[in-house]
């Protein structure tokens, strides 16, 4: 008789062992989030006849910006390239809904530092900071083995300045996919950016920037 009830004891913890293995993990709930992002932008150049120079096709990225396929600059023979980089950090609160939608809002506190692009020409700005409040909605996938991934709802970025040169000014941008991984309890989360993408941002004052970036994020789940 204690055999069998051992024998039963162990059949049971071995067949919730098996279902805890074979449900995918649960990713549902608030997270409250810190980050960093390094961007290089490649806005281009063009001879601007105003002082101090501006956007003389506002609204479209100038023919000569982006990257090439190697993910170089694109830089034209003989002129000395604009490409700029910018960093900032992040903080905010992320949301799972636990059926694959989410959505974050968050502030930001970045810097452009030397070398900017000028004196001449289109763009042209010296070293300076900023911060932005912003928002997007994403989904979500969960595997198996506790990673999971995140896609940004195409079109729902949106973003305001609050301080520096473009205090007022509202950007949008999609950015490219996330990839992370929980903790055993789900408590935490950690997630990057993997993949080298062009992505381009777009300012209200007409504005338009390609631009690489990489990004990780660190999430800690909120009480309730």
């Amino acid at each position: 008789m204690k055999a069998v009830t051992q024998f039963s004891v162990s059949l049971a913890f071995t067949l919730a062992a098996s279902g805890a293995i074979a449900d995918s993990p649960k990713l549902k709930g608030s997270y409250a989030f810190t980050g960093s992002h390094m961007c290089l932008v490649s806005p281009g150049t063009i001879a601007s006849s105003t002082t101090p120079p501006t956007n003389p096709t506002p609204g479209q990225a100038l023919p000569n910006s982006g990257f090439k396929s190697n993910l170089q600059i694109n830089q034209t023979p003989g002129v000395a390239t604009t490409a700029f980089s910018v960093s900032s950090s992040v903080a905010g609160i992320r949301t799972f809904n636990g059926d694959g939608t989410g959505t974050v809002t968050g502030r930001g506190i970045g810097l452009a530092l030397r070398p900017t692009p000028g004196p001449s020409d289109y763009p042209s700005f010296p070293p300076s900071a900023s911060a932005d409040t912003f928002s997007y909605s994403f989904t979500y996938t969960v595997n198996g083995d506790g990673t999971f991934t995140m896609q940004m709802t195409p079109g729902s970025y949106t973003g305001t300045f609050v301080a520096g040169p473009r205090t007022g000014q509202t950007y949008t941008v999609d950015i490219p996919p996330f990839t992370g991984a929980m903790s055993v309890d789900s408590r935490n989360l950690v997630i990057a950016t993997t993949e080298p993408t062009v992505e381009t941002i777009k300012y209200s004052n007409g504005d338009v920037w390609p631009r690489i970036c990489n990004r990780t994020r660190t999430m800690v789940r909120m009480q309730n």
